[in-house]
């Protein structure tokens, strides 16, 4: 017998009831304490949401990953990233920018109008001359050792550090001592504490051993260096800092009209910097001194500029990559707004928008009045110059579109019977000449066609010449030419669709119709001013599109129209927008 025999069940002596006498007790699926409604159940309710909103937020994920990525791959790490209690932002910290002078400064031992002269541009010519927070004393003179960004380098490599590069130190050296220096007017007191001094060598070596932890060895790249790398889009919402501003030389027209300097930004989310293109309204914030180094502005809707066609790192790419900013979605924001991505897009209010804006990103609008749906029709005159008719309504649409259904029809039928009319022809010339060779025209595969076939098939385009055709050519001719027919014939069947489709677009061009609508809407919720404009927004492509008259929409992606026709922000003023193929309407 197997070992692996199932054992046989035991016989039973007394038969089994097929009711139950007594039903089983009630037995609770529930814990002690968990059911509904009571206080376990609706602790562990909560314990499970927060888990839920834990597990399903992208940040909190990162914000893991970056506090134990270091431990959980092995490598060696630079920098503790782990956060200790709550980190105190610029905004609860309670400081009040400028708030400090440059005596004041002076006054608490620092030198304020050297810290004034510290920017990303001259902060790499700026070195410190003691590794030590505490200044030496005069009795103990040590010669003086410059620590710039190159010992800066040197100590990295020293370290461990060995992805640091010049170039990338150079950067990061500029960046943090611009940081610092500010943080040091804002926070002066701190700097009489050698263990909270920020105006340092060592704080300086913290700053680089923070970022390369944080970037190269565990590898979260910051706004702008996605962007560069087009890994992540430009028009994505950020806060970025005016880090410097050129201006374009002054010159003199062909018509010896003036041209004024244009500004042109350089901005950064902290960790790098890039070009910014702008427009003729941030072209007059910046000559009127709303936009200045150290302002934070914060975009959406941007534009990546690139004159070269691969992608390419952001250290590399600022000579040739820039990004292309617009008035009407960008705005300054407050001292303390934190730098890089933003979880949504800042919305514009009417009152904020100027006619060669540009792109307006997101509004939040209110629809006032609904006109209905109209169509325009584009076409190409004589001159191939592109015009229009229209705007007509849906009926008029409709019956000029069966006009065109019905003449394309009838150039179809015309096409048909012609081509119809054709191949018989050619088919009777075959017949003909098929007869005309006879049973002894059989020939090997071997044989070639004469020479001539093809110009006896041209010669046979008219009709009124191919009887002389087909009565001088000889057996053998005609016996080759009813083959060459017949394939012809068949090819020519095979393409007919093609050419009856091009013939058609031809003498019957497809209708190039687009339907629009226009809303009156207004400002949903404004900030400081009340609602004093509307704006009339021409909806391209709007049949698929339902609006409601007082519902609210989100509206993202519209552009300026009729600008010379902008009023001011005056109570009844209106504007006009436009969308664009790429604009969305949300309902709110």
């Amino acid at each position: 017998m197997s070992p692996f025999a199932t054992p046989s069940r035991p016989i039973q002596t007394a038969p089994r009831s097929s009711v139950r006498s007594r039903p089983a007790a009630f037995v609770t699926p529930f814990k002690a304490g968990m059911k509904p409604g009571e206080p376990g159940r609706a602790r562990l309710e909560e314990k499970g949401k927060a888990a839920e909103v834990k597990l399903a937020t992208p940040a909190n994920q990162l914000k893991a990953r970056v506090e134990a990525g270091g431990s959980q791959s092995g490598r060696k790490v630079f920098f503790d990233l782990t956060q200790h209690g709550e980190r105190k932002t610029l905004l609860s910290s309670g400081l009040v920018p400028q708030e400090y002078t440059i005596a004041d400064l002076e006054t608490l031992g620092i030198a304020g109008s050297e810290l004034k002269q510290i920017t990303p541009t001259l902060a790499l010519y700026y070195s410190f001359h003691t590794p030590s927070s505490t200044l030496p004393s005069d009795a103990c003179p040590s010669p003086p050792k410059l620590l710039g960004p190159d010992a800066a380098l040197e100590e990295l490599i020293n370290r461990g550090c060995s992805l640091a590069t010049k170039l990338w130190v150079d950067n990061h050296w500029c960046l943090i001592l611009w940081k610092l220096a500010g943080m040091v007017c804002l926070e002066p007191e701190r700097e009489s504490d050698p263990q909270t001094k920020r105006w340092c060598w060592a704080e300086v070596m913290r700053q680089l051993l923070y970022r390369y932890e944080r970037e190269l060895n565990r590898g979260v790249r910051p706004p702008l260096r996605c962007i560069a790398t087009q890994d992540a889009p430009a028009s994505f919402p950020m806060v970025l800092c005016v880090s410097n501003i050129t201006w374009s030389e002054a010159g003199v027209t062909d018509d010896g009209l003036p041209i004024e300097p244009h500004p042109e930004l350089e901005v950064t989310d902290g960790w790098y910097r890039l070009r910014a293109q702008v427009d003729a309204p941030l072209a007059r914030a910046v000559r009127r001194g709303v936009i200045r180094v150290g302002r934070k502005i914060g975009v959406v809707g941007a534009r990546l500029d690139s004159e070269r066609k691969d992608a390419s790192e952001v250290l590399e790419a600022y000579n040739s990559t820039k990004l292309v900013l617009s008035g009407n979605s960008s705005h300054l924001v407050p001292w303390h707004a934190k730098l890089g991505f933003q979880i949504a897009p800042w919305v514009a209010t009417m009152n904020s928008l100027t006619a060669d804006g540009g792109l307006i990103a997101t509004m939040d609008v209110v629809v006032l009045k609904a006109y209905p749906v109209a169509f325009l029709e584009f076409f190409e005159d004589e001159n191939g110059e592109k015009q229009r008719e229209g705007p007509w309504n849906e009926r008029d649409e409709t019956a000029a579109d069966e006009k065109w259904k019905r003449r394309r029809e009838v150039h179809e039928s015309k096409l048909r019977e012609d081509l119809a009319k054709k191949e018989m022809r050619y088919e009777g010339y075959a017949e003909r000449l098929e007869r005309r060779a006879g049973a002894r025209f059989a020939p090997s595969e071997d044989d070639e066609a004469p020479d001539e076939i093809e110009e006896l098939y041209d010669e046979l385009e008219d009709p009124a010449g191919a009887a002389a055709v087909l009565s001088r050519v000889s057996a053998t001719t005609a016996g080759w030419l009813a083959r060459f027919i017949t394939d012809r014939v068949e090819k020519e069947r095979e393409r007919t669709g093609d050419e009856m489709e091009q013939e058609l677009k031809r003498v019957c061009p497809p209708r190039e119709v687009r339907n629009f609508r226009v809303l009156v809407v207004q400002d949903a919720c404004t900030r400081r001013r009340g609602a004093n404009r509307s704006a009339q927004v021409t909806v391209w492509d709007a049949l698929g599109v339902g609006f409601e008259v007082g519902q609210r929409y989100g509206m993202s992606n519209v552009v300026p129209t009729s600008q010379s026709a902008w009023m001011d922000c005056e109570a009844g003023s209106e504007i006009y927008l436009s969308t664009r193929r790429d604009s969305k309407w949300r309902r709110l």
